[in-house]
């Protein structure tokens, strides 16, 4: 695939994949292959397999030929029907340039996913996006968008890459006397309710508390000094001197690390109580494990917190609690956390 701007502003895409469709002697024997005997299953059902390795074809190309008509498979009008279909076929595709520019533009100052660019773009020039965001990500794939030493796809999220969670044991010392998170009696999506977690940085000298709501998905990245439970404690005790956290939590829901273990102070600084997900399983804290992706797009792994200030955190939090997101209705979290907050 490659592209260029007309004079028009448009970018043109031409794929350039050779396919070779059925000829009409094909289609005729086609026809015979499924109502031979011999390619036919116990249940008289066409073996789309047979077939396919007689004419040297894949089995679901076959399929899709013999299922071309709503009736009886009839050579002559799957051709016709071919060939019309075939004239109306776009033989390439267009993009504005105005497209083209706020797809880079955004990308340049924001990791935002496809379906946020296309939300972002409908909401700034109130119209429709010219295709599905499934195509989008096909076209930063393909380098539509790339300019000269900017490779569009590294400023998605992951990179472009699929996220997937690594299925590891969790063989920590574990803490004992604790509440799980099984006794928590709150339904989700409930105001009010915080899950807890540690980022650590670069060869586990450093360290950064997170807290989010759990409706809001706001969250709070606090640095720490060290990563233990003392530090832990004294991070809480600055977030909760802010009388609207203390005002609006019933609750706290973390994973059984050892910088938790000083948790009834936790409780006795917040109010709260404090409840332990099951070991080795933080998708019982979805939400921030979640926001925990986000920083990490800003502060990835390998990231030495020492030598980065509470001034830059806040403001990449300032950009992801900003963020607009479909699971909140195309609302940022700090939006629908504002409106659910009792001052």
């Amino acid at each position: 695939m490659y592209n260029y701007f007309n004079r028009k502003g448009w970018v043109v895409l031409w794929k350039k994949k050779k396919i070779k469709h059925f000829k009409l002697v094909e289609r005729h024997e086609l026809k015979e292959y499924l109502e031979c005997e011999k390619f036919k299953k116990k249940n008289g059902i066409p073996n789309y397999s047979k077939i396919g390795k007689v004419m040297n074809k894949n089995r679901n190309t076959i399929r899709l030929e013999a299922k071309r008509l709503k009736e009886e498979y009839d050579p002559k009008k799957a051709n016709d029907d071919y060939k019309n279909k075939r004239k109306k076929s776009i033989k390439y595709t267009t993009i504005r340039k105005k497209v083209v520019n706020h797809i880079r533009k955004i990308l340049s100052k924001r990791r935002y996913s496809p379906m946020l660019i296309i939300y972002e773009y409908e909401k700034k020039y109130n119209e429709k996006f010219p295709f599905s965001h499934v195509t989008l990500y096909k076209y930063i794939e393909h380098g539509v968008f790339d300019e000269e030493d900017n490779e569009i796809k590294k400023k998605l999220p992951f990179k472009g890459k699929k996220f997937k969670t690594k299925k590891k044991k969790d063989d920590r010392g574990q803490l004992t006397n604790i509440r799980f998170i099984e006794e928590a009696e709150h339904k989700k999506g409930t105001f009010g309710w915080f899950q807890m977690d540690c980022i650590v940085g670069k060869d586990h000298q450093s360290a950064c508390l997170t807290f989010t709501k759990e409706k809001s998905l706001y969250t709070i990245c606090f640095k720490l000094d060290h990563h233990n439970s003392e530090e832990v404690n004294k991070a809480i005790k600055s977030i909760f001197r802010n009388k609207l956290y203390k005002q609006n939590i019933k609750g706290i829901i973390t994973d059984q690390g050892k910088e938790f273990s000083k948790w009834k102070e936790i409780e006795k600084i917040t109010n709260a109580n404090v409840y332990f997900c099951d070991a080795g399983t933080p998708t019982q804290k979805p939400k921030v494990e979640r926001m925990n992706r986000d920083i990490r797009e800003y502060l990835p792994k390998g990231t030495d917190f020492n030598q980065i200030s509470q001034k830059e955190i806040n403001k990449v939090m300032k950009i992801i609690n900003e963020k607009p997101r479909l699971s909140l209705g195309w609302l940022s979290s700090k939006e629908i956390f504002l409106k659910n907050i009792n001052i």
